[in-house]
């Protein structure tokens, strides 16, 4: 604010942002640096964490595209090309373990793509879980009706240990769907089968 937008400025701060979620590319994060690669096209920064919210989104695919692009325009003798290298080969192995899946009628982390991340480091993994089950989160503020989405976040959360947010979400679930007695159903549904109630 005080010294004016920078495509550089904006990759740090996408960076600090993806720091502060522990390794995910939030919603706001990529903001960043999407505003850093329109001000500077293959900007290093912003493409390689671009191509990261690509691999947590389960987009392994459009990882790898944005990475070759990058290595491409790359000089020989940048120290962060064996990075982009490693990277590329990550989001291959995952593209060639996930194919490109056909459209979705609910957005958010699917079995097919969890078993897909077993090719990444404990560390790599959880880090892509957790940020389908963020984008996840960051549709549902928008498309508050999607039932099938909401169980899908429980059901995430559950998995990822995070019972604190499981339930809080499944209290705004429940506030949401108060009038549909199909969707409450099956909201208590998945709440007894992952031990979550009270």
């Amino acid at each position: 604010q005080l010294l004016g937008e920078s495509a550089e400025r904006q990759a740090d701060l996408g960076e600090a942002l993806f720091a502060r979620a522990s390794g995910v590319v939030t919603a706001e994060a990529r903001q960043a640096f999407e505003r850093a690669a329109t001000l500077q096209p293959n900007h290093p920064k912003a493409s390689y964490f671009l191509a990261l919210a690509a691999e947590q989104d389960g987009k392994p695919a459009e990882a790898a595209r944005i990475l070759s692009g990058l290595i491409a325009v790359t000089p020989a003798e940048a120290p962060w090309l064996p990075i982009l290298k490693e990277a590329l080969a990550r989001a291959e192995r995952l593209a060639a373990a996930n194919p490109a899946p056909g459209p979705r009628l609910a957005p958010g982390p699917r079995r097919d793509e969890i078993e897909a991340a077993a090719a990444l480091s404990p560390a790599e993994r959880e880090a892509m879980i957790r940020g389908m089950v963020e984008r996840l989160a960051e549709r549902l503020k928008s498309e508050q009706g999607d039932i099938d989405g909401w169980l899908r976040l429980i059901r995430a959360y559950s998995v990822l240990g995070d019972a604190a947010r499981a339930r809080a979400a499944i209290l705004d679930a429940r506030r949401l769907f108060a009038t549909n007695e199909e969707a409450l159903k099956r909201i208590e549904t998945i709440v007894r089968g992952l031990g979550l109630e009270g």
